[in-house]
């Protein structure tokens, strides 16, 4: 009977050395997972492809163990809702503007800022300076990790004139896009509505708008060409760049194992390298070609015209943020050294 409780014993203290020397990784690792991606965008469009992509990649590197199910066009979250659902935990990961969510965290309103962007290169070029590591710190503390930096250029469309200089824009019914364009075009005497570019087409039928901004992107795939009279297209200059990244809950991304972290990441960096610059090059001449066949009267922004747009910019967007965001100076002044 002693022999057996000793040998008991031995047994137990065996299966309990066993389970603190089994790494936590491995046993994380034989856990298949299956992520929700969630966005507002419609299928087919570049940003919808991008997530996939990456999915596609990931589910390859990690042989099948993580995969991922798509909910285009706001089917699972409405698109301000995607933010606080990746920050609880509901939702695993997004493709989301990021100025969406200014209304709870508002320094992410530097990522939709009025001519702070010059360039989509000078955009993308972010995840390597300190503006856009700031800008991960904030998302991270707030619950929501970054992975992929997806800048958008973007354009003027309006039913009524062609909007060329500030001027212009006196008396219109605009979506603008982002609370810093809305504060901007608010002050140039335009009359302001508030919501995601995927109920633009609805509105501008409606009358509920008249003018508004938002992406090349966005332009086309919403097929706002047959509701638009006339467009300032972003081909030289533009004054609206908007970061649309690919998110993940911190929730989410703490339950990976560091060999899938570290796919993950190494997918991102393909998609940064890659795919993003080879896919988003054709998104002006798509909207171009769009426009064009549909009728509407097209304008090219001019550097004259940008000038107007730059000096209009620091006395309301820019001066109104620096004012009243904690910290908001500091991620303009990081913002304005990206560009040099």
């Amino acid at each position: 009977m002693k022999k057996t409780i000793r040998i008991m014993g031995i047994l137990a203290v065996v299966l309990s050395l066993t389970f603190i020397f089994t790494p936590i990784g491995n046993q994380a690792q034989a856990r298949p997972m299956v992520l929700k991606v969630s966005h507002q965008f419609a299928a087919g469009d570049v940003r919808d492809k991008m997530a996939r992509v990456f999915g596609d990649m990931v589910t390859k590197k990690t042989n099948g163990q993580i995969k991922f199910r798509y909910y285009p066009a706001k089917s699972l979250f409405k698109p301000k809702e995607q933010w606080d659902a990746m920050r609880k935990g509901a939702l695993d990961m997004s493709v989301f503007p990021l100025d969406y969510a200014s209304g709870k965290v508002p320094q992410l309103s530097i990522t939709l800022m009025p001519c702070s962007v010059s360039n989509l290169e000078e955009g993308l070029s972010w995840r390597h300076k300190p503006i856009g590591k700031k800008v991960e710190v904030i998302m991270e503390q707030n619950g929501v990790k970054n992975l992929i930096w997806a800048w958008f250029n973007g354009g003027i469309g309006s039913k009524i004139r062609q909007i060329r200089v500030p001027a212009d824009v006196k008396g219109t019914k605009l979506r603008a896009a982002g609370k810093k364009f809305e504060y901007m075009m608010r002050q140039a005497g335009a009359s302001i509505t508030s919501m995601p570019s995927s109920e633009t087409y609805h509105a501008l039928s409606t009358g509920v708008l008249d003018t508004m901004m938002t992406s090349s992107a966005s332009f086309v795939s919403y097929r706002l060409y047959e509701v638009l009279k006339y467009i300032n297209v972003p081909r030289d200059y533009s004054i609206w760049y908007m970061a649309e990244n690919l998110c993940i809950s911190m929730k989410t991304w703490n339950r990976l194992t560091p060999e899938q972290q570290k796919i993950f990441l190494e997918v991102a960096e393909y998609m940064h390298e890659k795919w993003i610059p080879a896919n988003f090059k054709t998104l002006v001449d798509k909207l171009i070609d769009a426009y064009t066949k549909a009728g509407v009267q097209i304008h090219y922004m001019t550097k004259p015209e940008f000038g107007q747009w730059l000096e209009f910019a620091k006395k309301t967007a820019w001066k109104n943020f620096a004012q009243i965001v904690d910290g908001g100076q500091e991620l303009l002044d990081l913002a304005l050294a990206a560009m040099k």
